[in-house]
């Protein structure tokens, strides 16, 4: 029994030996399977690229390289660094004074300034920047990449738009930028912002368009921003976005920052609207707004219900002015405007947008859904109203208002 016994542990043993023996060869050959496996990975990784594709990659590299190069190149001439100078008054008072002669205080006059950037847009010497730049500015002085530095005139502002036109004191002639449509500007395209950003002088940085038609943001009182990601700093408002073909598509303005600093969030007034207002500007002294006398309100949820529509996609019609453009094409109370001469608008801000880049007298075709029907409606865009006009239409808004809370009521 004993024996039997040992002879059982021996095949115990002999058992265990044998599946140890197994297992390690199984173990063997699994590692030999993954060394293979590494081998073929490493093979795989280490095809190299053939001279042909490695000369085409560097081919294609290069091209845009000159590409950027061409840009600056081309346009480096028609940037502009702008300083002002302003004289202010600030009061003085100095405690210690006080304390030892009894009084203090007074005031002095000082000079400050700002810097700016802006850009030449014609051969005699028309420069656009921004409103913000030269605002209360007593000298505006404009400095080209060459050093040379020109006093200029302030020919006039749109703060509304957050665009002011200056004109250098010269008889030479000027490298002028060409402005792109920009309504054709597409999200995804190469945008380069040129520049005096924290005073640095021919500055230029590369990105893309983020976005297009960037409304309600608060920052002016007409947007249609192009929004883009390349680098914008303090110093570059003013200055051109340019296009990979050296054109303008917008003017630099604004960014969001909680800095101060980039972030890759900045925001360009569109080429389309800065034309019509530096036209305006240089032809009569000021932008004279296009007028098309309607109220504007929210497309929210509620009314999408009540006026059986599809999608919140459009601008509301509160109301139109009485005999002005609008009411004179047929444009009614409850439409929706969904695009402005086949360009969607999403947006009381972008319609706001679109209308101001449009000028006085010019027809304009407006994509109305009515009654779930969709028409088009040409409006011939007027002057804007004067103070005295303005006041007129407001007191007729507010009798209508009236009226319309008196038959609610039934008062």
């Amino acid at each position: 029994m004993k024996k039997m016994n040992f002879i059982k542990k021996e095949n115990k043993k002999f058992a265990l030996l044998s599946i140890l023996f197994l297992i390690l060869s199984c173990s063997n050959k699994t590692g030999n399977n993954s060394g293979n496996t590494n081998n073929t990975a490493n093979t795989e990784q280490q095809k190299t690229v053939s001279p042909e594709e490695l000369k085409k990659y560097t081919k294609n590299a290069v091209q845009t390289q000159d590409a950027f190069v061409s840009v600056h190149n081309s346009v480096q001439d028609s940037i502009v660094n702008i300083r002002t100078k302003k004289t202010v008054t600030v009061n003085t008072y100095n405690p210690l004074e006080e304390l030892l002669y009894g009084r203090s205080g007074g005031q002095e006059k000082r000079e400050s300034g700002s810097l700016g950037s802006g850009f030449v847009v014609s051969k005699d010497g028309y420069v656009v920047t921004n409103n913000h730049v030269i605002d209360g500015a007593d000298e505006i002085y404009v400095k080209f990449s060459n050093g040379r530095e020109y006093r200029t005139k302030l020919v006039g502002t749109s703060p509304e738009v957050d665009i002011a036109v200056l004109k250098i004191d010269s008889n030479e002639t000027f490298k002028p930028l060409e402005f792109a449509n920009s309504d054709q500007v597409q999200i995804g395209q190469w945008s380069i912002a040129f520049g005096n950003p924290l005073g640095l002088n021919d500055s230029m940085t590369v990105g893309i368009v983020s976005a297009a038609g960037r409304s309600s943001l608060g920052i002016e009182e007409i947007e249609n921003f192009i929004q883009t990601d390349a680098a914008i700093n303090q110093g570059n408002s003013g200055g051109p976005l340019i296009d990979i073909t050296g054109k303008v598509i917008g003017v630099n303005t604004a960014i969001y920052s909680q800095s101060g600093g980039s972030v890759g969030i900045g925001f360009a007034i569109p080429a389309n609207l800065v034309t019509t207002v530096k036209d305006s500007i240089i032809a009569t002294g000021k932008f004279e707004k296009p007028y098309i006398g309607i109220y504007l309100g929210n497309l929210d949820a509620d009314k999408v219900k009540a006026l059986n529509l599809k999608s919140s996609n459009g601008v509301f019609i509160a109301g139109t002015v009485p005999n002005g453009p609008a009411a004179a094409a047929g444009i009614t109370k409850n439409d929706i405007i969904t695009a402005v001469d086949g360009k969607e608008v999403n947006s009381a801000g972008a319609f706001v947008g679109e209308i101001a880049a449009k000028k006085v007298g010019q027809s304009v075709k407006l994509t109305i859904s009515r009654n779930g029907k969709t028409s088009e409606v040409s409006v011939t865009l007027a002057k804007t109203p004067n103070a005295i006009e303005q006041q007129r239409i407001m007191q007729q808004k507010m009798q209508q208002q009236q009226q319309l809370e008196q038959e609610q009521f039934g008062r």
